[in-house]
């Protein structure tokens, strides 16, 4: 069998002759792509476009991007499994092993999946992280916080980030983590001495601490971009960074506007906020010059918030009845001890459930409607299981006084990329990395000492 030891790098541009217009109109027809996007990829030269290749294929690769006019040439590299495909127009992405999932594969939103990308070839997510291994760097991390009085947290950050994205793997590629610690830092000591100043005023002169606190709200759209602008850029997943493009009036509207709502709607509009936050985090994100796109619908996100508010207001309910069933008097705290002792556990165990529920619906919701190009992924996350976790967790971390966070962390994350598939499409890997873009670390950090991390599964 023929080694797939092959990879066809893109040199410096077009062959002499070509015109730009002329290339981009060939490799959008080659590829099936905008032409916007095979204009970018022509401006991206100095770069592997496709590795793991055979001989053959590699040749044939090399002839049809050579006929669009690009200066391409065919190098060795380390094999790598692949797909034989006769059809150079329609290129592959390579093969993986057919990892099993310990999730039953099968969603309750496949009918949006379905509909965005079709059937599609299932890469399984790994995550590798080892509990004792992350404690490790998590005690480590707490100590030297401490002795150095919060000034290694910066570091301690970019740590702890780097072993989750460095464990978390697809088709035999982890993901990586590249902010620098003093970066961060620099950003976080700006923070610091702004919390430090509002602390101060809102003492001694509440009005000026105040207008400092309304400030800071009005600055909260950029602080939110700037985080989420930060965190994308310095995740790189097979040497492609991610990017965020959100403006400042998309946070705006997500996260002020719509939420200002809650109270007048009595929360009924939080399953719209929830929407509206989720559309501007998916469809403002991409990997290199491809954009995500989230397909779910108002609609969806209520239904979700209708089961989980009827469960609580149905238990609710069943908690009167059985207290009236005992024939107590409410109003006596000594009589109602017993009963609280038979319906306080059980009310627990419930609530439990069914915030488990509203977790695996929502993470499956957020993946099942997001689609990358021409790919889309499937999450089977199970309310029982996260429920559980959630659970036995907490008194795991409890009964350990704090040292089993790393190993409850983990577990956490583990079952959830464990629950989630890539589904691929037959294409060239023509994701290519934009231009380098320098993200200040300001806006995370503030965001992380006001508390405003932003999160929207």
């Amino acid at each position: 069998m023929e080694n797939n030891n092959f990879e066809i790098y893109y040199r410096d541009g077009l062959k002499s002759g070509v015109s730009s217009e002329e290339a981009t109109e060939k490799l959008s027809q080659l590829l099936k792509v905008s032409l916007k996007k095979a204009e970018l990829m022509i401006a991206s030269a100095d770069r592997v476009v496709k590795s793991g290749l055979s001989k053959k294929k590699a040749d044939k690769y090399y002839a049809a991007l050579s006929r669009v006019g690009l200066q391409v040439e065919i190098q060795k590299t380390r094999p790598q499994k692949v797909m034989e495909q006769e059809d150079v127009t329609e290129p592959t992405v390579p093969e993986v092993e057919d990892y099993t999932p310990q999730c039953v594969n099968s969603v309750s939103n496949r009918t949006h999946y379905d509909h965005a990308v079709g059937a599609k070839k299932s890469i399984q997510l790994i995550f590798k992280g080892k509990g004792f291994e992350y404690f490790k760097i998590w005690i480590v991390n707490i100590f030297l916080t401490i002795l150095t009085l919060g000034i290694y947290s910066a570091w301690a950050k970019v740590r702890n980030k780097q072993y989750f994205y460095g464990n978390t793997f697809i088709d035999g590629n982890s993901f990586n983590y590249t902010a620098k610690p003093l970066a961060i830092l620099k950003g976080r000591l700006i923070a610091v001495g702004l919390f430090i100043m509002y602390a101060v005023l809102n003492q001694f002169m509440p009005i000026v601490g105040l207008i400092l606190f309304l400030l800071l709200l009005a600055f909260l759209p950029w602080i939110i971009i700037r985080s989420l602008a930060f965190n994308a850029r310095n995740s790189v997943f097979r040497n492609i960074r991610f990017n965020f493009t959100g403006t400042s009036w998309d946070a705006v509207k997500a996260f002020l506007l719509w939420p200002l709502l809650m109270l007048p709607t009595l929360g009924l509009i939080l399953p719209f906020v929830w929407y509206k936050q989720s559309r501007f985090f998916v469809n403002n994100s991409a990997y290199g010059t491809t954009g995500f796109h989230i397909d779910a619908t108002v609609k969806d996100y209520y239904k979700i918030f209708l089961i989980f508010l009827g469960s609580i207001i149905l238990l609710g309910v069943a908690m009167s009845v059985l207290i009236a069933a005992f024939g107590v008097d409410p109003n006596n705290p000594a009589a109602m001890m017993p009963v609280l002792a038979v319906t306080g556990p059980l009310s627990l165990l419930v609530y439990l459930y069914m915030f488990g529920y509203l977790a695996a619906a929502l993470g499956n919701l957020y993946f099942n409607t997001t689609t990358l190009d021409q790919h889309g992924f499937m999450s089977t996350l199970k309310t029982r299981n996260i429920a559980w976790i959630y659970f036995s967790n907490t008194l795991a971390i409890a009964f350990s006084f704090g040292l089993l966070i790393p190993w409850a962390q983990l577990r956490m994350t583990a079952y959830r990329v464990s629950c989630l598939q890539l589904k691929v499409a037959d294409s060239l890997d023509d994701f290519i990395a934009a231009e380098e873009e320098h993200v200040s670390a300001l806006g995370e950090q503030v965001g992380e000492i006001f508390d405003m991390e932003v999160s929207v599964i």
